[in-house]
């Protein structure tokens, strides 16, 4: 496996996640957002997912002192820079962040780990390129139709 990084351009990604919620950000009548700007995925459930597909064998080449702060925040983008191009879901993206665990007053944060991005206690490594990935395909390109929870 190589060590280069695939990563995007913070403004490409900048760019997906400012389509996406500005189509995407009004409020429900309690003033809460009606959609989820983005997705927390602690790196426990990344790894136990590794596990179970034979990727990883078990935690022995995991830095398990990491794990518990670590996670990986999906954020909700779209890839129509055209305002008169139709709505498609083919169009959707997932911008994918590593991030860290960080306390601020009596609230826990996780904090994204992306370049120029400064945090108050950063990982004990250094990032390769932006930290800003999307190698993701949306569904319906690469659905499972037979899928129980395709069509539940």
């Amino acid at each position: 496996m190589s060590n280069k990084t695939k990563s995007i351009p913070i403004l490409e990604a900048k760019n997906y996640v400012e389509k996406w919620q500005s189509e995407n950000s009004g409020l429900n009548k309690n003033g809460e957002l009606k959609h989820a700007k983005a997705f927390l995925i602690p790196a426990r459930d990344l790894i136990d997912c590794l596990i179970e597909m034979e990727i990883l064998k078990d935690l022995s080449c995991v830095n398990t002192s990491l794990v518990d702060t670590a996670g990986i925040r999906a954020y909700m983008g779209i890839d129509r820079p055209l305002s008169d191009t139709i709505p498609s879901a083919k169009t959707e993206k997932l911008v994918l962040v590593a991030t860290t665990k960080e306390e601020d007053g009596t609230k826990t944060i996780h904090r994204d780990i992306i370049e120029g991005y400064a945090i108050k206690n950063p990982p004990p490594y250094k990032l390769i390129g932006t930290g800003i990935f999307d190698f993701t395909d949306p569904c319906p390109n690469t659905c499972d139709p037979k899928s129980p929870l395709y069509n539940p």
